[in-house]
């Protein structure tokens, strides 16, 4: 994946000079109650790395050129952050999925794929008066086996033929749990989703969490350049 230390940081900020938009896809089945890293709930860890990765964004002095949206998913979704200018975006706010009211019961990650495909089709397709390139990163996050993968697979099919968007992916799981079936299992349909194999990553970390979500919003920068 693209390394975020190229990224600079400034408190000044740049002119707008492109526009992308990362959807973060987050899994707020029952299982992300399970204790995770810090002796934390999974969603608590996951919460932790999105307020750094936000926080290490906003502090870019590239940061107008980017926006963020977030879709919570157990076996349905929701829009749980519609697109939102980066800049206007509370880096404290609670990105706990497990509170947003999905069905926690299973995990299709394909329903949040659909919201995602609708969402980033109306970003680019509304065009902004200054011409500026749009791209779009789908930024998934799950600790488990999606209870639908050849539906899920078919939708990110799809929305991988449009060269303007992007589909990353992670999987969180214990390292002492890497060799059971059900997380490789899990592990393939989460790389078999993205657009690059390089585009995907196991988190077992908040570190790990931050890092992927930083490199995945910069995996369309070289299109927008």
């Amino acid at each position: 994946m693209a390394s975020f230390n190229d990224l600079e940081v400034g408190d000044v900020p740049e002119s707008r000079t492109f526009h992308q938009l990362g959807i973060l896809l987050l899994d707020g089945s029952n299982s992300m109650n399970r204790i995770g890293e810090k002796n934390r709930r999974i969603a608590e860890n996951l919460n932790h790395g999105i307020r750094e990765f936000l926080t290490f964004f906003k502090g870019s002095s590239i940061r107008n050129n980017f926006s963020i949206a977030a879709i919570t998913f157990g076996l349905d979704a929701k829009v749980y952050l519609p697109a939102t200018e980066l800049e206007s975006i509370d880096d404290y706010a609670d990105y706990d999925p497990t509170t947003t009211g999905v069905d926690g019961d299973g995990t299709f990650i394909g329903a949040a794929l659909l919201h995602a495909e609708h969402m980033a089709n109306e970003f680019l397709i509304d065009r902004e008066g200054d011409g500026l390139k749009k791209t779009v990163s789908i930024i998934v996050f799950s600790d488990g086996l999606c209870q639908a993968p050849d539906a899920t697979k078919e939708i990110a099919e799809r929305i991988k033929k449009n060269p303007d968007i992007s589909i990353c992916s992670t999987l969180w799981t214990a390292r002492e749990d890497i060799a059971n079936d059900d997380v490789k299992q899990a592990k393939s349909v989460l790389q078999d989703i993205v657009t690059d194999i390089k585009f995907y990553k196991t988190s077992y970390s908040e570190a790990d969490l931050r890092q992927f979500f930083i490199a995945s919003l910069s995996s369309q920068r070289h299109k927008n350049v």
